[in-house]
């Protein structure tokens, strides 16, 4: 099997990815969104994959809005729990830049990734990827969204984006563009 057909096997049976259910502000994350959208994305070779590592030493994974890929890391496995949770975290930005929403908060796009990644390994009966505060808090979130709740609190949703926005990693994220896969012709030709 290729990468490619491992991730969308993945996306399209893990029973995990059931628990992938809320809203957070504005944003919904649904299981369709990964096991259909975002798998038949990567089957169609709108979102490509590419193992030549994310967007820093310290990301297991990245998804790049401008090129439509997932960047996983050249070690990247998914049969490794961290793996799939890195994956979970890039296929809900895959997933918001499908929906075509245009331009919108980076540290709100960002907090839904985190959030996602927190609920998929709460579901998993595994630890968090690290003990960094978003994580922390995210993974406190994920406790309430498993125990029921579709809707995140405002205040949590707020908790959880001031914290992404003051990591160092995100403080200049401030707007994503999510474009449906709307690429301009230097996208196309690197791509």
């Amino acid at each position: 099997m290729t990468l490619e057909a491992d991730i969308t096997a993945f996306l399209r049976t893990n029973p995990f990815i059931n628990n992938l259910n809320f809203s957070f502000g504005s944003f919904r994350v649904y299981p369709s969104a990964y096991r259909h959208d975002v798998a038949s994305c990567i089957d169609s070779g709108q979102i490509k994959v590419r193992a030549k590592g994310g967007s820093s030493a310290a990301a297991g994974a990245s998804y790049d809005m401008a090129f439509d890929s997932l960047e996983l890391s050249p070690s990247f496995s998914i049969g490794s729990p961290d793996c799939q949770a890195f994956l979970i975290h890039e296929c809900t930005h895959a997933h918001l830049d499908i929906q075509r929403i245009g331009a919108h908060s980076g540290h709100a796009n960002e907090a839904v990734a985190y959030l996602a990644e927190a609920v998929f390994l709460q579901a998993a009966g595994q630890p968090p990827l690290g003990l960094q505060k978003i994580r922390v808090v995210a993974h406190s979130i994920a406790k309430t969204v498993l125990a029921g709740n579709y809707s995140v609190a405002p205040t949590d949703v707020a908790m959880l984006t001031a914290e992404v926005a003051t990591h160092p990693h995100y403080m200049t994220s401030v707007s994503y563009v999510s474009n449906g896969f709307d690429r301009g012709i230097m996208q196309r030709i690197l791509r």
